[in-house]
């Protein structure tokens, strides 16, 4: 049975740290709730699912309900040199990780560290040190908030690109569970910068070394959300077309410029335009780039989502004055 709090204080359930409060609040932790769910959502037409608040952007009232996704359970199925592992939508996905290596199914390793739930992680198909989570998805069990239905979405069907999947655009798609193939012998994605020189003094580096080796960068150049609120990286990488992109680098040596599939697109690092604008660690008020990343906007005391919006605007149109680019948020606004 589902319990409808009112008026509920959500400010630490967003990585943000946003002071925030919901005018209906809700956790979900059984499949048995799904159909109360339905009924509550008859009561309140506006709601957004909550996984672990880590790539919101949240109001100072959200008068609608938020459904918080708390199922948890992860199950292994052995399959050849693979491991079919499906894991629950409120798993922490760092937990999730873990407990992937620590049973011999790997591949995730880069994504280490990166906050928030399994459920949250194919929504936006997360992505670090040159891995992206649609690579290991099979399957997504969903729960139809139209038509009362549980349903299983395809890794095609998903229709991942950088940074989005369809998920993104069907608010109606509760997600429950996520299943990963997930190698017996990890594929050791480390040719990305900073990871390839640290594990090359490794000598035959493992899969937890790996790990290790991501924890360790990520907590060098991002500040925890348990210390500091924050989403981590703020924008997206712009991807812009390659002969734009070769006449920056004419101008601009030094930035970082990376390839696509598709040769006449080429992404370039956010973060580096923001950097070279001498904004790495500039704050306004409540808000500010993070010293040692420029990509990550802090919240240093009480922030609301229009402060950090009007600080957003600002670096959005320094970029644009400077490279006529524009740079596009990555957290979801609500």
């Amino acid at each position: 049975m589902l319990k409808t709090i009112t008026n509920y204080d959500i400010s630490t359930l967003n990585s943000l740290k946003l002071s925030s409060t919901a005018k209906y609040y809700t956790i979900l932790d059984d499949y048995a709730q799904l159909e109360n769910i339905q009924q509550e959502l008859i009561n309140h037409k506006k709601f957004f699912v909550l996984g672990g608040g880590s790539n919101i952007i949240v109001p100072e009232v959200y008068d609608g309900l938020i459904i918080h996704n708390q199922l948890k359970g992860i199950e292994i199925i052995d399959d050849g040199e693979y491991y079919l592992v499906t894991a629950k939508a409120g798993e922490i996905w760092d937990d999730f990780i873990a407990y992937c290596g620590n049973n011999g199914a790997y591949g995730l390793e880069n994504l280490s560290l990166i906050p928030g739930t399994v459920g949250a992680s194919p929504v936006q198909n997360i992505g670090a040190y040159g891995v992206e989570v649609k690579d290991f998805i099979t399957q997504i069990e969903v729960y139809d908030l139209n038509d009362t239905q549980i349903k299983y979405l395809t890794n095609l069907e998903c229709n991942f690109s950088y940074r989005n999947s369809i998920l993104k655009s069907l608010p109606n798609f509760l997600v429950l569970s996520v299943t990963f193939r997930l190698p017996k012998i990890s594929p050791m994605n480390c040719n990305y910068g900073d990871i390839k020189s640290k594990l090359e003094i490794i000598m035959n580096p493992s899969a937890q070394d790996l790990r290790n080796c991501i924890i360790e960068t990520r907590n060098s150049k991002l500040p925890s959300p348990e210390v500091i609120g924050n989403a981590g990286s703020f924008f997206h990488n712009p991807i812009i077309d390659t002969t734009f992109a070769n006449a920056l680098k004419e101008q601009y040596p030094n930035l970082p410029c990376y390839p696509m599939l598709q040769a006449q697109y080429t992404k370039v690092s956010a973060g580096w335009l923001i950097d070279n604008l001498g904004l790495k660690g500039f704050r306004q008020g409540n808000f500010g780039t993070y010293d040692k990343q420029a990509l990550v906007i802090v919240n240093h005391g009480n922030g609301t989502q229009s402060e950090l919006l009007d600080f957003a605007s600002f670096i959005v149109n320094q970029v644009k004055q400077t490279y006529n680019i524009e740079l596009n948020i990555e957290p979801i606004i609500l």
